[in-house]
């Protein structure tokens, strides 16, 4: 029996190796650009890479999608800072990317500094984040004379890639990450080659999320029936919930499009609903908590080779809390040496409450606001 399981142990040893090998790596690569159609101009995993870039220039909510392991989402107008990672794991030798799950954490960082200047209880805000993504098929739109100019370049690249595996073939049997290293170059160099050449004439991505946010801990809330009455700490539980539609066109004569509608539902209090009126950290008035749906409808734009965009969003809150908001956004991208969106930034003007549904007292500081959000993908490429 002990033999069996050594050899067992030898074979799988064997087996593995020899996927690694420089042959069979050459072998799977031309499998891949065998399989790619002339339509689809560059391989499934090339295609996520340029999807991951091309949904990467804008990154300034944690609903919006990044391709990237690890992500962290700054919000100055919120005073909050989120962490996601990605859980997703590559299959198959050349998988586009379907769906994905995404965990982490958000906590209210300005908060805690306020409350530090104004000696006074930091208002809890940490909880966890879920979120799970379904990317749908991409559309392609390309001429015949692109497609077939794709396709020269697609096996220069193939074989470009092919004498760089040789010449390192001896460093395979030290080295097991080379084959993971030169699958991401094959790949990344198709995408590469793709979008800064602009072979094609508009592709088309849409995805969809849903995420939780919920609460770790209780938010304290000190609420009074009036004015010289006892007051009491109230306990909220914002539980938050979002589905969230998005499309994108990225044109090689009109630039990167997003187009996104999403709807929320979050379990809100008298205080955060502006029901209340606000003097100082108290309120006054009937505490309740109630769910407040929304609905949200989202614009972005980048011209051609433009790392400077525009957004537009507004967004309907209904129930007891009704406001209409607004954003109006300069969205700005720093790119790495690469030309590889490395960080996203935006200088927002915000709008709360156009319809002038709260009272005044009720805690609205102010209908304008000047806002700042920061977006940074970092580690690899779920791809």
């Amino acid at each position: 029996m002990r033999k069996w399981f050594l050899f067992l142990v030898v074979a799988t040893s064997i087996g593995r190796s020899q996927a690694q090998s420089p042959d069979s790596l050459i072998h799977e690569l031309h499998i891949i650009t065998d399989s790619t159609p002339g339509a689809s101009l560059i391989s499934h995993r090339a295609m996520n890479v340029f999807l991951s870039e091309a949904a990467g220039y804008y990154l300034s909510d944690p609903d919006n999608l990044t391709l990237y392991k690890n992500s962290v989402i700054a919000n100055a107008a919120q005073g909050t800072l989120a962490i996601y990672h990605n859980l997703r794991q590559p299959s198959g030798i050349d998988q586009p990317v379907r769906s994905f799950l995404s965990i982490g954490a958000q906590a209210n960082i300005a908060d805690a500094f306020a409350a530090h200047s104004e000696d006074r209880p930091y208002n809890n805000q940490f909880g966890l984040l879920v979120k799970n993504t379904w990317v749908g098929h991409t559309t392609v739109s390309a001429t015949p004379d692109q497609m077939r100019t794709m396709d020269t370049m697609r096996t220069a690249i193939l074989h470009s890639t092919e004498t760089a595996i040789r010449q390192q073939a001896g460093d395979f049997i030290f080295d097991p990450d080379l084959p993971l290293y030169f699958e991401f170059d094959y790949a990344h160099k198709q995408a590469s080659t793709l979008a800064k050449r602009l072979i094609y004439n508009v592709i088309a991505f849409h995805w969809t999320s849903v995420s939780l946010y919920v609460p770790l801990i209780t938010e304290n809330f000190q609420v009074a029936p009036s004015l010289g009455e006892l007051a009491a700490t109230k306990h909220a539980y914002p539980v938050h919930f979002n589905i969230t539609h998005t499309r994108l066109w990225e044109g090689s004569k009109f630039g990167r499009i997003y187009a996104t509608l999403a709807g929320d539902a979050s379990l809100s209090n008298s205080c955060t609903g502006y029901q209340l009126y606000k003097f100082g950290s108290l309120y006054t008035g009937d505490y309740k908590t109630f769910i407040t749906p929304s609905v949200k409808g989202q614009f972005v734009a980048f011209p051609p080779s433009s790392h400077i965009g525009i957004s537009f969003q507004l967004q309907q809150y209904m129930g007891d809390y009704h406001a209409l908001n607004g954003i109006l956004g300069i969205p700005v991208v720093l790119i790495n040496k690469q030309a590889e969106a490395a960080m996203n930034f935006e200088f927002q003007i915000r709008f709360y409450d156009v319809g002038h549904s709260v009272d005044a007292g009720k805690g609205l500081n102010g209908r304008t606001a000047i806002g700042l959000t920061a977006g940074i993908p970092f580690s690899k490429i779920a791809f």
